[in-house]
């Protein structure tokens, strides 16, 4: 059996008479290469060929002798008990509290930022199109689409303009629609390019729906029927289809882009095309449960690899720092390093995905404010969770006191230290050019306390992800005063109409010749340290004091 779980001892009377757990199925091998699969729910173990038999006879009529006659050849009893624990410790024998195996949720967290909703479970019936997807899969087609991904690419190369253009400057709420759409349905032709791959190889998806991932919107398809695959080529396969369908989605847009002139389908285009080339990419990194991951792990044929080699990296951590004594998950060096990518990459995958947002969001008064220090909290949680982890595994190795409490107290200096370490502090808001001069302009909820006369402010464009400076200015000694502003100035929307914003309002000048009328703006009030920074951008404007 290849899964590996802490080991946990079955009780004597259930282990005497041992009985499979409800809902637990044998599945035989699929083909030449293939192995025997104990399926339980979403749960997957492959098993020896005799494991298999052994699970077969658990109906509760045989106790652990009777099991080892029945089975025969080298069996004995203490090897009948060491199997049935096992099984026990996989959940695959009945404790007797369950009489139908457990419902899966329909909503599901899965750690460490993804909810997934299931929208059907297509069991059987998408099957009947196993002989549509054989011919779908065939060279040629599939050398097709890889040209199209690559010619794609070269296609929206040569239409930078408009993309940049598009990129930083606001968009109409049809194009915005457009666009999300377009993903949208792109995400979930990508997940069917899954389904599609595993049962043309003969395997089942187990169930589709939508994910929010890294606080975005995305499809998935559960493809865990992949691991009764034969071969690892194909489980490699039905991993890497959705990506490939992707970028073959992505080249086409950008192919129908190519000829059109400047409009609002033509920047969705290239939007869907960029997202989509983007999204193919990120799906193909291995540190994080998407495609890559799944694809590596399948390669190197050990189920649970993430997991696993996460377990050993916080051991060699936790090795390293306080001592002790630590059993392995993996004997490959090369798999703990692997681990700490893993645990590293979804911190700089979320900090990057808050960097990218945090400034809109903080432009947006109290609302946005609120979504950024729920981003900003739950990255914290994630550390403390990590921490606690580690002080369990420190605790079970037995590492010395004499060891743990002085590098604990140096951990908690540089933490403090930290905290204290003096960082940059920005205001962010936006500007509006008016006829009599130019306004610094900010949203109800905003910090304005540091807001001095003769600060520099940096202007520039407000886009959807690029924001190019125009230039700068300075506030004036001129008293502050509520004003309105466009609502366009403070989020990257084109409307006819633009309702305006109450909203407070710094006098500045300029000597640079603003190529736009509104857009962002960035406050440098100086430096002050982290801990009052986080207060500042995510506490002090909830404070009704």
């Amino acid at each position: 059996m290849t899964a590996t779980v802490a080991p946990t001892a079955a009780p004597d009377e259930l282990v005497q008479r041992p009985t499979r757990a409800p809902g637990t199925e044998i599945h035989p091998p699929m083909g030449e290469g293939g192995t025997w699969v104990l399926q339980r729910g979403p749960r997957y173990v492959r098993v020896s060929p005799a494991i298999a038999e052994l699970a077969g006879h658990l109906d509760g009529t045989h106790d652990q002798e009777g099991l080892a006659r029945v089975m025969g050849g080298t069996w004995s009893p203490a090897r009948v008990h060491q199997a049935v624990t096992r099984l026990d410790e996989l959940d695959m024998i009945d404790r007797g509290e369950d009489t139908k195996p457990a419902r899966e949720r329909r909503i599901k967290m899965v750690p460490p930022f993804t909810v997934q909703f299931t929208l059907l479970k297509p069991g059987r019936t998408m099957q009947a199109l196993q002989p549509l997807f054989i011919r779908l899969g065939n060279r040629y087609l599939i050398g097709a689409a890889l040209l199209v991904a690559v010619v794609g690419v070269i296609a929206l190369t040569a239409q930078s303009g408009p993309l940049i253009t598009g990129l930083s400057g606001p968009l109409t709420p049809l194009t915005y629609a457009g666009i999300l759409f377009g993903l949208i349905a792109g995400t979930s032709i990508h997940e069917l390019g899954h389904a599609a791959t595993l049962i043309r190889y003969g395997g089942r998806p187990s169930r589709i729906g939508i994910m929010i991932f890294y606080l975005m919107p995305a499809f998935f398809c559960d493809v865990s029927d992949s691991w009764r695959l034969p071969q690892r080529r194909q489980r490699v396969h039905v991993a890497l289809a959705g990506p490939a369908v992707q970028t073959f989605l992505a080249g086409l847009a950008a192919l129908l882009a190519l000829p059109l002139a400047p409009s609002g389908l033509k920047t969705t285009l290239v939007f869907f095309a960029l997202g989509s080339y983007l999204t193919g990419l990120l799906n193909l990194l291995p540190f994080i449960k998407l495609d890559g991951y799944i694809a590596l792990m399948s390669h190197v044929d050990i189920p649970y690899l993430r997991d696993r080699a996460i377990t050993d990296a916080r051991r060699a951590i936790a090795r390293l720092l306080f001592g002790g004594t630590y059993r392995r998950e993996l004997n490959t060096r090369w798999t703990t390093w692997y681990g700490l990518a893993c645990m590293a990459f979804p911190l700089y995958l979320l900090s990057t995905a808050l960097q990218l947002w945090i400034d809109l969001l903080q432009r947006g008064g109290l609302f946005g404010i609120c979504l950024a220090a729920s981003g900003v909290s739950y990255l914290a949680y994630f550390l403390l969770r990590g921490l606690r982890r580690l002080a369990t595994e420190v605790r079970a190795a037995g590492a010395a006191p004499h060891r743990v409490v002085p590098v604990s107290v140096a951990l908690a200096a540089a933490a403090a230290a930290l905290a204290w370490w003096p960082v940059p502090h920005t205001v962010s808001a936006a500007f509006v050019a008016r006829p009599d001069g130019i306004d610094l302009v900010l949203m109800d909820g905003t910090d304005t306390d540091r807001i001095q006369p003769g600060q520099q402010v940096t202007l520039s464009a407000n886009g959807p992800v690029l924001s190019p400076t125009l230039g700068t200015a300075t506030i004036t000694a001129q008293p502050p005063s509520q004003v309105g502003a466009p609502l366009s100035a403070f989020f990257p929307l084109r409307l006819d109409g633009d309702p305006e914003l109450p909203v407070i309002a710094y006098r500045m000048t300029t000597g640079d010749q603003l190529s736009r009328t509104s857009g962002a703006a960035e406050v440098n009030t100086g430096r002050m340290p982290l801990w009052e920074v986080a207060y500042r951008n995510y506490i002090s404007p909830f404070n009704p004091f």
